[in-house]
Order: C-alpha cells, then structure tokens, then sequence
C-alpha cells in the first residue's frame, strides 16, 4: 500500500502514557514513521534501546482479530523473520514492538530479491499455522458491500471483480500456507549491520495462497513483484505468473474498497489523505496487472 502520514493530533497523551506505563517513565517518543492506512506508528527510546508504539486508526479493529494477530507474533517471532512483541492490548490493537535497525525497503533504492524471497520462504515452509483461513473472496465482498452504503462503484471495478470470480477455483487451488498477506515493501527493513532482511506488521496474517504474499510486494512497482516471482520459484511457469497477475488485481480492488470506505467515513479529513486518489492509484495498478495479464494469453 502507500507509504501516508497518519496526522500525529489522533494520538494526544494516551501514547506518552503507553510507553511510560509498560516501558518506564523515561520513555520518550522521538518521532512518528510512515507507515500504511491501518496504524500510527512511533519511534520510541528507553535506556538507549529503540522499540516502536503501534497506535490502530479508526477502522482498523473492524479489519483485524486482535487475539489472532497476538498470536502470531508470538508464533512468527521464534522463526527469525521478525522483531519482538513485547506488549499487546488486545481490545484496543495497541502494542509495542523491538525496533528493527535499518531502513524500510520503501526508502531504499535496491534490495536484494533472493534475500525478500528467501525470509518468504521461511514463513511459508514453516510448520506452525494460523488459526484463520485468510478467505479473500469473502473479505472482498464484505469490502464491497460497505462500500455499497457510501456509493456506487466504478465500472471498472465490477469488471475486474467477475475476472476474479471467473478464476476463482483456479486462484483457490494452490496449498494453503502461513502468510503474511500484506507483504509489500513498507513491510520489509533490510538492516545492513547484519545484511538481513526482516518482515514487520503481522494484522493480516493468515493461511493463504502463497503467491498473494509475493503479488502485494508489486504494490508500489510491478518489476519489483516479478523480480519476487522469479527469485521465489527460480523460472516461474506460465501459470504461476499468471495466477501473479489475478492476485494483483484482487490485491488491488481490495485496497480500492478500503480506500472508498474510508474517504465516505471522512477519514481522509482526519489523516489528511486524498482516499479517493489512493482508490485511483490501485484501480490503475489493476489495469496494468490487467494488461499484463491479457499479454500472457
């Protein structure tokens, strides 16, 4: 998704009190970090060691089953591919993470494909599994039909959707496998201290097919998705890419609901953000995926 700035006026004292609560009083807040639609996020210092406060917007807790995210961190974490949770609220979604050194892969003009895909690969052969079945076409017609109550959708939009029905079963058919489902650059920090790449921010993890993982890293720029594709599977068939491509439009029409969703709450108007331009963004990016996708044929 796109890199925003959640304005920093939704999270008052509460988040002082937070950190002096379940870290110590000398706790200080040193800067908000961009982060995604979903979260404020906060860069903390205590006794010379940097955590980060995670502060849910509005909408968020409607998306996410807290009890399930705790418990993937806790699940994830011994795995290596990840920072500590070191407090979780789950009512609220707020929680505190060890901080990752390193710079977000957002901020970087490189990043070494073998490395994304390999730290993919863990999660995904691993043993442990989640608890919920991510179920995309499900989610996308609950998206669909709150987006409904606000406004009619694009053409484009209903398009794409009987595509996505239409290969359904096809989509539906890979194994099932531990996923990050959210697994785009602003996700990933490489830290150069160890030259290792790490995942962060686990609300929507769940079982899944894993080239859904690889088709959000194409969120910001296809090439850096293809270069995922052909790092992961080491020459792609034709229906790995193609099934590449799907995944990028649904990924895409999903993000354009919540962005519909969120600019008739008016939310934009709290946040600062244009969500009708970030629903154009990814209508656009699901034409060119569609584009693609017909240039296989």
């Amino acid at each position: 998704m796109l890199s925003i700035f959640i304005s920093d006026r939704l999270f008052p004292m509460e988040k002082e009190k937070i950190i002096s609560l379940y870290l110590g009083k000398t706790a200080k807040i040193e800067r908000q970090i961009l982060g995604g639609m979903m979260n404020g996020s906060f860069l903390v210092d205590y006794q010379n060691k940097k955590y980060i406060l995670y502060m849910p917007t509005a909408q968020a807790n409607e998306m996410v089953n807290r009890k399930e995210e705790k418990r993937h961190l806790d699940i994830v974490y011994p795995l290596g591919v990840t920072s500590k949770n070191i407090y979780f609220d789950i009512p609220s979604g707020i929680k505190i993470n060890e901080f990752i050194e390193g710079e977000s892969l957002n901020n970087l003009d490189t990043f070494d494909a073998n490395k994304v895909a390999n730290i993919l690969k863990v999660l995904h052969g691993s043993k442990v599994r989640s608890n919920l079945d991510y179920l995309p076409f499900e989610k996308l017609q609950g998206y669909e039909k709150e987006a409904l109550e606000f406004s009619s959708l694009d053409d484009d939009f209903r398009s794409y959707k009987n595509l996505l029905l239409e290969n359904k079963d096809y989509l539906l058919s890979d194994p099932l496998v531990l996923s990050h489902n959210d697994y785009q650059k602003s996700n990933i920090v490489f830290n150069p201290k160890d030259n290792q790449y790490y995942m962060i921010d686990f609300e929507f993890m769940a079982n899944n097919s894993p080239i859904y993982d690889i088709a959000c890293f194409a969120n910001g720029d296809v090439k850096d998705g293809l270069a995922l594709l052909n790092a992961y599977f080491d020459n792609p068939t034709v229906d790995e890419t193609k099934k590449f491509y799907l995944w990028r439009i649904f990924i895409s029409m999903q993000w354009y609901l919540v962005a519909i969703i969120k600019h008739y709450r008016k939310e934009g108007e709290a946040h600062h953000i244009d969500f009708l331009s970030v629903a154009n963004h990814f209508m656009n990016v699901a034409k060119d995926a569609k584009a693609r996708l017909d240039a296989l044929k």
